[in-house]
């Protein structure tokens, strides 16, 4: 269909023939005649305007979003877009936030004069699923997050925790897993977790009252005795503690230690006393089975030893520290954590990912680390995956998340009875 001819400073042209230059001269001549940026209702005939699809057209042809082309005229709006155009945007925000220092504030993208849209939208399309509010998606974009928050966020994020808890916030309540923020936020906007009580109007905190010696001490002595039972593990993290499995109690560390403290204990010698022994983390346990199979973290204990208790044996049907070299293209020293000799010929191949945290959503491969360590691993593990699949190996990948909760039994035995069921 024919365009309509446009007059266009003294020249006329065809619409469908007129060039992004020529759309800046048009509208430039609605805003002098009519005193506004024209919107798509306007973009006819009538007011010597093409119609909002060849706007848009002659937009995407130059790599224009809408928003930007209105912006230079000065029309500063709620901005609206679609999920396509993420990219560009996130690249914005982050150039803009480069550019003043720090990240820009969730307050900043109301009506802003930037072109981006809100922090809402920013959410919503993040590629990342572990990024649920504003805090998260500042975060994952790379920024500290303490600097973009407001007292009108955390005072509503404090009321919420305070009606969760149902009793005064304590300052071990403010953690980032917790609340999205820690303390270090409240001492630069209030002054400190008392201070911000006040003015927010907040229950206070009572007098601390703390429990028996006899009550921590029996809530670790049992424990220990039911991680024995369920790992056969005798040593533990504080996070293993800490983690609800193995105790009905609440078990903090510093809660423990300074029980022990007050009766002039030392906490690590009694655990000794008792078989067991504390690990720092989850990671860095070194154990040596009887048959010289060595594991360097109670994650790869506790694998084995799930292993064993289903019949498999070391060096007879599962292997440790398996050279990609020997089964893949790869031509460096990268080694899998585990093979599983299953029957047929067929082989598992088995990484203990215990750097990295996954989701339900298993997201891993996208989402944004904000350690350099943690992207490095995220990267080597994309590539030791890719040459699974390269070369047609059965895998998997297990997480924390997965071995500190036991699922990961269920979730090894399925794949290997669902490999069975396909060479069957």
């Amino acid at each position: 269909m024919p365009g309509v001819r446009l007059k266009i400073g003294d020249n006329e042209k065809l619409s469908t023939k007129i060039t992004y230059e020529d759309l800046i001269v048009l509208y430039k001549q609605f805003i002098y005649r009519y005193g506004e940026v024209p919107v798509y209702s306007k973009c006819d005939l009538r007011h010597n305007m093409p119609q909002g699809r060849i706007v848009n057209r002659i937009l995407k042809e130059n790599n224009i979003t809408y928003n930007d082309f209105l912006l230079q005229f000065g029309k500063v709006s709620h901005v609206r877009t679609e999920s396509m155009d993420y990219d560009i945007y996130v690249q914005r925000y982050k150039e803009i936030s480069d550019k003043i220092g720090r990240a820009l504030k969730e307050t900043e993208l109301i009506n802003n004069k930037y072109g981006l849209p809100s922090s809402g939208w920013f959410v919503k399309y993040c590629p990342c699923d572990s990024v649920k509010t504003f805090v998260d998606f500042v975060r994952w974009c790379g920024y500290d997050v303490h600097y973009s928050l407001t007292k009108e966020f955390v005072s509503q994020k404090l009321i919420e925790l305070e009606n969760r808890l149902g009793r005064p916030i304590l300052r071990e309540d403010i953690t980032e897993n917790n609340i999205g923020f820690s303390t270090i936020v409240l001492n630069r906007l209030y002054g400190g977790l008392n201070d911000a009580k006040k003015e927010i109007g907040l229950m206070r905190t009572l007098p601390n009252q703390p429990l028996s010696f006899e009550y921590y001490k029996i809530t670790l002595t049992e424990a220990f005795y039911n991680l024995k039972n369920k790992t056969g593990r005798n040593f533990a993290s504080w996070h293993d503690l800490e983690s609800g499995l193995y105790h009905k109690n609440n078990i903090s560390h510093k809660s423990m230690k300074r029980a022990f403290d007050r009766e002039g204990l030392d906490i690590f010698s009694y655990i000794k006393s008792i078989g067991f022994e504390m690990n720092p983390n989850s990671f860095g346990h070194r154990y040596v089975f009887n048959d010289g199979e060595r594991t360097i973290s109670s994650m790869e204990f506790d694998f084995s030893t799930y292993l064993r208790s289903v019949g498999y044996v070391y060096n007879s049907n599962y292997f440790r520290d398996v050279m990609y070299k020997n089964f893949t293209g790869e031509t460096g020293k990268i080694n899998c954590d585990y093979v599983v000799n299953i029957g047929n010929n067929k082989k598992l191949y088995v990484e203990i990912a215990g750097v990295i945290y996954n989701n339900k959503n298993d997201n891993w491969r996208t989402c944004y680390y904000s350690s350099k360590k943690h992207r490095e691993y995220q990267k080597n593990l994309i590539r030791k995956e890719n040459l699974l699949i390269e070369s047609n190996c059965s895998y998997l990948f297990l997480f924390p998340s997965d071995m500190i909760s036991g699922d990961f039994k269920n979730i090894l035995i399925n794949k290997i009875n669902y490999i069975k069921k396909m060479v069957a």
